[in-house]
């Protein structure tokens, strides 16, 4: 029988933390952090990291682990969180893993190969040669040119994942639209929270201002500090928009009023990502608070079929 964990995804701004401590508080659960940005310490106010009084004293995991200036990967997330989980299970506790990004749920979920996880081929160090030749656009023709369906699904941005692809089929023979589909390593519950996107974006807008009040300025005057203003922690929402502020290139309420804009675009995508690359259960406690029980019920028959 496949381990147990419970998901909770979604876009930004719909009560995820909420949810999943008040499920863990129900069914001894453990939460483990599955958003990009809140490993990094020092990043609370704009990740919107959940404070030890929301923590409501339920074990938290992945949370505060590397300085801003540190790069993480997806490979490390998911193999810290499998070794994580194993520890919560072995507890007899429920993992319960939290976050909007959605690619490291999936990694994790799947149990993904990701290109950091092992030795680049020959051929992959080939092509990364050709990416500083050439360009991200005459790499990605090429992959059009071998597998358009895979090309359709990959934007052109994405280097990483078109060098991904044109190695598989270099080393299979087969395209990489054709491999098969990765099954779950783990029997996972998937929930969903959304609400009315006018809704959303009104509480995006409203939770922003909210972190400008709370000290999103001087937060990430600190992180550009000491990590400097090319950091990988520095991409995150909230932050990169800041750095035209510090630097006297545009207006504080102008690099405000696009943390917001980004941060609506950011949801629609997480959003698109959860209903077509996971299998999950939607619900709006926003409007319909009430829908918690049924997700408790849900939740609790799906956990009694796994351990009884």
């Amino acid at each position: 029988m496949q381990r147990q964990i419970l998901i909770i995804g979604g876009p930004t701004a719909v009560g995820k933390t909420a949810l999943s401590v008040r499920l863990a508080q129900a069914l001894k659960g453990e939460i483990v952090n599955a958003d990009a940005y809140q490993i990094y310490r020092g990043m609370d106010i704009g990740t919107a990291k959940a404070t030890l009084a929301e923590r409501g004293g339920v074990p938290h995991h992945l949370l505060d682990i590397v300085t801003p200036g540190t790069p993480y990967t997806v490979a490390q997330f998911k193999q810290q969180a499998m070794a994580v989980i194993a520890e919560i299970q072995q507890r007899g506790h429920l993992p319960i893993v939290v976050g909007g990004t959605g690619f490291y749920l999936n990694a994790l979920r799947l149990g993904l190969p990701l290109g950091g996880e092992a030795p680049p081929s020959a051929y992959r160090k080939t092509l990364q040669k050709e990416l500083v030749s050439n360009g991200p656009d005459w790499l990605w023709q090429r992959l059009q040119a071998q597998d358009p369906k895979a090309a359709s699904q990959i934007p052109v941005g994405n280097s990483r994942r078109v060098i991904r692809a044109l190695e598989v089929i270099a080393l299979t023979g087969r395209r990489f639209s054709q491999q098969p589909a990765p099954k779950p390593v783990y029997d996972a519950l998937i929930l969903g929270l959304t609400t009315d996107r006018a809704q959303l974006y009104r509480r995006i807008n409203a939770r922003v201002e909210a972190m400008v009040q709370g000290g999103l300025v001087a937060e990430v005057k600190r992180v550009v500090a000491q990590a400097g203003p090319q950091a990988q922690a520095l991409k995150a929402i909230g932050y990169k928009e800041l750095l035209p502020y510090f630097a006297g290139e545009a207006s504080l309420e102008t690099c405000i009023a696009l943390v917001q804009q980004h941060s609506r675009q950011y949801a629609k995508r997480q959003l698109t990502y959860f209903r077509h690359q996971m299998p999950t259960q939607w619900f709006d406690l926003i409007a319909q608070p009430q829908q918690y029980q049924d997700i408790l019920n849900r939740v609790t028959q799906w956990y009694n079929k796994g351990v009884l």
